[in-house]
């Protein structure tokens, strides 16, 4: 227990965090399965020194694969969109962004501590990084990547799942073509969130040997807000759902993961 949990401390303190909805779920199941599942995800963001409201569709397909049972590696495949609001620079007014889905993708590093206080507690921590890309009909497009990291308290609650909290760095770096074919870079200016992501894993896989799931992800930032024409501001959500497989290969223990 001792040299897993010293590993995690020293992955955690050294990986770099450099995207959005991270339970897929967040808890971390024993090694030699996998999770595939799909994932919503609706962000609202302020991106450049004018402090203009962004918004973020995105829809993956996710899979994961645990080699240990403290580690969790995967990838994520979809489409994201972009919805952007006017703003001016100079003498000009930059019209408002109606991007279209483009592809997006990426992948992610879970680490997880084992349980203690008689298994009802972990440290976990998840990276993502994430490309992506949405154009306009007007050939004006956003594309870049955006990163996310964090390291919380994952609390295991019986027969129920798991609720997992902690800080979240967010960053968000890419460039925007306007319409009138100039570029220009941006990033997103509120880079600290809260972060909570809730796993439930229903009893009715009892006979089954898969594990399905739903998660619901919640981040904010400080500067959280709401208004009629951009309801999104500094806040996101997701769901994801999917299934996790029984042990594939190894030696199987007499009592199964029952979470």
């Amino acid at each position: 227990m001792k040299k897993s949990l010293l590993i995690f401390l020293f992955l955690a303190a050294t990986v770099s965090v450099d995207a959005s909805n991270l339970a897929n779920p967040a808890v971390a199941f024993p090694k030699a399965r996998i999770s595939v599942g799909g994932a919503y995800h609706l962000g609202g963001y302020t991106i450049t020194n004018k402090e203009i409201a962004a918004i973020f569709n995105r829809f993956t397909a996710r899979i994961e694969y645990t080699p240990l049972s403290f580690l969790g590696i995967g990838l994520n495949l979809g489409a994201t969109q972009i919805e952007v609001d006017r703003y001016i620079t100079g003498l000009d007014t930059v019209a408002v962004f109606h991007g279209k889905y483009g592809f997006t993708g990426g992948a992610h590093l879970k680490i997880s501590s084992p349980l203690f206080f008689n298994d009802l507690f972990r440290i976990t921590s998840i990276v993502q990084a994430t490309m992506f890309s949405s154009k306009s009909r007007f050939d004006a497009h956003y594309r870049g990547y955006d990163g996310t990291g964090i390291i919380g308290i994952q609390a295991y609650i019986p027969k129920f799942g798991y609720i997992t909290a902690g800080p979240q760095l967010y960053l968000i770096h890419g460039y925007n073509k306007s319409y009138n074919g100039k570029e220009n870079f941006y990033s997103n200016i509120n880079n600290l969130r809260g972060w909570i992501s809730v796993d439930y894993i229903p009893r009715i896989n009892e006979i089954k040997e898969n594990k399905f799931f739903i998660s619901l992800e919640f981040s904010a930032s400080p500067a959280i807000n709401y208004t009629k024409k951009v309801p999104i501001q500094e806040y996101s959500i997701s769901v994801s759902i999917g299934s996790i497989t029984k042990q594939l290969y190894g030696i199987k223990s007499d009592v199964d993961w029952n979470p």
